[in-house]
């Protein structure tokens, strides 16, 4: 008989099974329906779910069988938890390792065993659980790998038990032995962890007679904007009270999970038709959408609902919640609070974002970006400054598209960062062949940086690399622009970075200022040169019910507090430019001199322009 090795982490394995306090304790339910799912799903009569320690193998659940523990030096189970696969023994007689083993000879006379490691979260083979059978057998791969899932469901249960065993400590020595007598706010358990969730979709999606019953992902589309203006603590008294609001409204035998700041997940166990979900949907955005009083605040923030009725109709809690996301969404996307259930339609729209995804994502490989560049002009001579460089993406087909176009796939697919990057390689790799037709005249050379690359440390030592080894021509200048949004994350989380960037001489301004969250008390916190104004503001200018005129006034006089340089974006009419240049802004960008070209159109129209303006100059 071949006795297990024992592993090389043994000592840290046993003190992970320890700390989960499983070993001896009692019978309970729902281990046990695990071991009888094993037994079903399997076709065996035996059904274990076994924890290996120092010497023995122990059974937290023993179905068809009248034992509790075996030795560990004779255990099949010691065998298993030395791999991460599972150990399949289709006769156990034919095999070497166990064909003199006493499980085999004896009682229980084992020919067939399938056991599948439990896994811990940090990677630990805790014990194995097992099918069993008295004569040979082989598994289907549908059998397979539906006892993977359960062995994972069997550790969610042991992670859970012990999750609850130290909340429950904590709270005890948070509180006092008085803590138990006190009110929760989710009086009823409604609010459960994750993996407890998702644990009971799995186990209710692998029953035979699958029951119907429903799952909503529900986002609060403000949170964090609250969260950033007014401190986590204003945002987890919202949340509190919208549990409480969701308790009251969802059926008894509902749960709920965080699955972020701003997500949650819902399971409603005995939703049985679209008519029932979608009453429950709509009921739970108008109730979710009101307005809630924080230390004497009414905040509320937007909610939408993205729900999938299951009918038989599933097989993996993946693609479960796949398709609630999907629905999630949809109803995001729309303004104010509304919900949408999964169709056909939403599915074939998510398989179009993945695919254009996944397009950009070669797209980006192969250098498909073509930046257009737009340039910055003087308000009072219209002399050209600079220029901003525009993405613009060159696609298979030949199709050339617009940043709105593709700029929400890239977030998604997490490809900002390496767009920001590529951008920023080429124009300055274009400023060479610009310079030429400027020749001796300090340009700036503006981008767009996105709170992607500023918040990957890998992606911004990229750039600080690619700065140091790409030095712009003679007299030209590299801006950065932000958003308002990035000056919302803690002043510590960009102050590094930006601050790299400035050393190197790069310029930093903050685009679309005026429409993004406040942040006037950071302006002087950082080394911004510049503000660009949005576009709406200067068009505003020409509006006689709305004039922008005021809040154009006050941006100016503080940018001139500040010492800061202003840029007015989207200058389209000479009163435009008039007004601009009287109230003290100092340059424009906008189809008043140029709209975005690309490189090739670019440099003659540039060389055009200076032998204009020097024919000018000498005529005068």
């Amino acid at each position: 008989m071949l006795q297990a090795p024992i592993p090389a982490s043994e000592a840290a394995r046993l003190q992970e099974l320890r700390s989960y306090a499983i070993l001896d304790s009692p019978d309970e339910q729902a281990f046990d329906d695990i071991g009888a799912l094993v037994r079903d799903v399997a076709g065996t009569p035996i059904g274990i779910i076994s924890l290996v320690d120092e010497n023995r193998q122990w059974f937290k659940s023993c179905i068809g069988l009248d034992a509790k523990q075996t030795p560990r030096n004779i255990s099949f189970c010691g065998h298993t938890i030395l791999q991460r696969s599972p150990l399949i023994i289709e006769d156990a007689l034919e095999d070497p390792r166990f064909c003199d083993n006493p499980l085999v000879l004896e009682q229980p006379h084992i020919r067939f065993y399938a056991g599948f490691p439990l896994i811990s979260s940090n990677g630990l083979a805790l014990g194995s659980l097992c099918a069993v059978d008295q004569r040979p057998r082989r598994l289907e791969p549908q059998q397979i790998a539906a006892l993977e899932r359960l062995a994972r469901l069997a550790v969610h249960q042991m992670e859970l038990k012990r999750q609850g065993r130290l909340l429950e400590q904590a709270q005890q020595n948070r509180e006092g032995p008085l803590a138990a007598d006190r009110p929760q706010a989710d009086g009823r358990g409604l609010l459960t962890s994750r993996e407890q969730l998702i644990s009971m979709v799995e186990l209710m999606l692998t029953q035979n007679s699958q029951a119907c019953f429903a799952v909503m992902r529900l986002e609060f589309k403000e949170l964090r904007r609250i969260a950033n203006a007014l401190g986590e603590s204003a945002a987890a008294s919202l949340r509190q009270v919208q549990l409480e609001r969701l308790s009251e409204l969802l059926p008894e035998n509902a749960s709920c999970c965080e699955l972020s700041d701003q997500e949650w997940l819902v399971l409603s166990p005995f939703t049985a038709t679209e008519a029932q979900l979608c009453a429950l949907a709509a009921a739970i955005t108008q109730s979710l959408h009101g307005s809630v009083s924080v230390d004497q605040q009414l905040l509320s923030s937007q909610v939408a609902v993205g729900a999938a009725l299951v009918q038989g109709n599933y097989s993996s809690a993946e693609n479960l919640l796949s398709d609630a996301g999907i629905a999630l969404r949809n109803a995001a996307r729309r303004p104010g609070s509304h919900y949408s259930c999964i169709d056909l339609a939403s599915r074939i729209e998510a398989q179009r974002d993945i695919e254009l995804e996944s397009e950009l994502r070669h797209g980006l490989s192969r250098g498909q970006l073509e930046p257009h560049f737009q340039p910055l002009f003087d308000l009072q001579s219209l002399e050209v400054r600079g220029v901003e460089a525009l993405a613009r993406w060159r696609r298979r087909s030949g199709e050339l598209l617009m940043p709105g176009l593709f700029l929400a796939a890239a977030e998604r697919a997490e490809l900002l960062g390496e767009l920001d990057l590529q951008m920023i390689r080429q124009a300055i790799q274009a400023s060479e062949a610009m310079a030429a037709a400027q020749p001796q005249q300090p340009m700036l050379l503006s981008l767009n940086l996105s709170g992607a690359l500023l918040e990957s440390r890998a992606l911004l030592q990229d750039l600080v690399a690619l700065v140091d080894s790409h030095p712009l021509p003679s007299g030209w200048r590299l801006q950065l622009e932000l958003l308002e949004v990035n000056l919302a994350q803690p002043d510590s989380a960009i102050a590094a970075q930006l601050a790299q960037l400035h050393q190197r001489g790069v310029l930093l301004a903050i685009d679309d200022f005026g429409t993004g969250y406040s942040s006037l008390s950071r302006l002087n916190s950082f080394p911004f040169h510049s503000l660009k104004v949005d576009m709406s503001f200067v068009r505003m200018l020409d509006d006689p019910q709305q004039p922008s005129n005021r809040i154009l006034e006050v941006i100016q006089a503080m940018a001139e507090a500040l010492d800061l340089h202003t840029t007015a974006e989207g200058v389209e009419t000479e009163a435009q430019r008039r007004w601009l240049e009287a109230n003290g802004f100092h340059w424009g960008q906008g189809y008043l001199v140029a709209r975005p070209m690309p490189l090739a159109e670019l440099g003659p129209w540039l060389a055009e322009r200076r032998s204009d303006q020097l024919s000018s100059t000498a005529r005068t």
